[in-house]
Parts: structure tokens; sequence; C-alpha cells
């Protein structure tokens, strides 16, 4: 029985995680490495819509591997000297960067503007940006109407408190999204709903909210 030969995404993510680049750091561009975990960049690999169109806030690993396997790939994130390091590894790996649209911002200040587009136009969003009260919330706000039906929406560090809130807000919302899988602290949901899933959705059908309320009456 033959081994099936590896795929050219494959070999390029084991090439990753093999050489472990370090892309962050503020002051230091490639001092530091925040990057999310391997288990979860190998099943962003394997369940990711063929070339579809995905959008992070952050970047790390996760612009490469969603680089490899995206036709378009949004990054927002504020440090622009990590963008220019991750572009010059994809080149040295011999990957074009050029499907990566790199946002130099704060994700607060511009995901509300997503251009001249209508409609759901996302495949798959990635919430690892900015972890502070409340950007994580308004990343969601933002993108989860831009989200397919079918798509997904990853919330990662969700051992803090602002991505647990966000994981389970999504967790009650059973009508919009589904939880396919957690992966250490990351949440993967699957929209499930052509209808609004943030703006326009009253309170009251929000069951995380309804339910908080009305433990706060009693």
């Amino acid at each position: 029985m033959f081994r099936k030969k590896k795929s050219g995404v494959d070999m390029k993510l084991n090439t990753l995680l093999r050489q472990k680049p370090r892309f962050h750091g503020r002051e230091n561009a490639g001092t530091a490495d925040y990057s999310i975990s391997d288990k979860v960049l190998r099943w962003i690999s394997q369940n990711s819509e063929p070339r579809g169109v995905t959008l992070e806030t952050g970047c790390g690993y996760s612009t490469v591997v969603f680089s490899l396997v995206s036709s378009r790939h949004t990054v927002i994130s504020p440090f622009p000297q990590e963008h220019e390091l991750i572009k010059k590894w994809c080149l040295a790996l011999e990957h074009s960067p050029d499907n990566i649209e790199f946002i130099a911002s704060f994700s607060q200040d511009v995901v509300h503007t997503p251009g001249d587009r209508e409609g759901p136009d996302l495949d798959t969003v990635l919430i690892d940006g900015d972890h502070a009260f409340p950007a994580p919330f308004i990343d969601w706000y933002y993108t989860a109407d831009r989200i397919k039906r079918g798509g997904l929406l990853i919330v990662d560090d969700t051992q803090l408190v602002t991505g647990k809130i966000l994981r389970d807000f999504l967790l009650a919302e059973t009508k919009r999204w589904k939880c396919l899988v957690e992966i250490g602290k990351t949440a993967v949901f699957q929209k499930t709903t052509d209808a609004p899933a943030a703006k326009g959705v009253p309170w009251i059908d929000q069951p995380y909210v309804n339910v908080g309320m009305s433990m706060h009456k009693g």
C-alpha cells in the first residue's frame, strides 16, 4: 500500500512548524512567538474551504496557513514590521504572499469598513487580535454578518475573559452558530443561518443575554 504524497500545503505547513520563525515583538519584531497552536493550524489547513476568502485580526503562523489555502486573505493588525517578516518568510519558502492584504491598523478602527463589497463574502474569520475589552466583540460584531452560511468563525485565547465571554455567547447562539470543535484555547464555530447574526438581532433573541437578564432579575 502506497502512502499518499504530501500536498504542497502540508509540506509548507510542516516546514513552518519545524522552523518556528519568530514574527512578533512590538518593539523589536522577530523576538517573540505568539503563534496559535500547531493543532489549530493543522485543523485550519485541513478544513478550510478550498480557495476561500478569509480574514483574521492579528497575524502570525495563521497568516501563512490562510495564505496557503485561500484565494484571498485579509490581515488586520497594527504592526507593519511583523507583516514584513511574514512576507519575507513566505518568499523564502517560495510561496508568494500576493494573495494577502495586510492592513496595518488596530482592527477596531477599520473592521467596520469592508469596502464596497455587499453581503456575505467571507468563508472563515479568525479573531485573534487585540484581546483587551471590548476589541474581540467589535471584531465579531462587524464580521459575523459577512461570513457565509456554512462558513467558520474561529475564536482564539478563550482562556482570557474576553475570549471566554465571546465563546460562551456563541455556544448559546444555537439558532445562528454551531460549535464544531474546541482545540485547547481555541473554539471553532460554523454559521448556520442566512439571517443576521449580529446587527439587528434584539437582545431578547440572544439566549446568553436573555438568560443573564432573567438570572439578574431573580
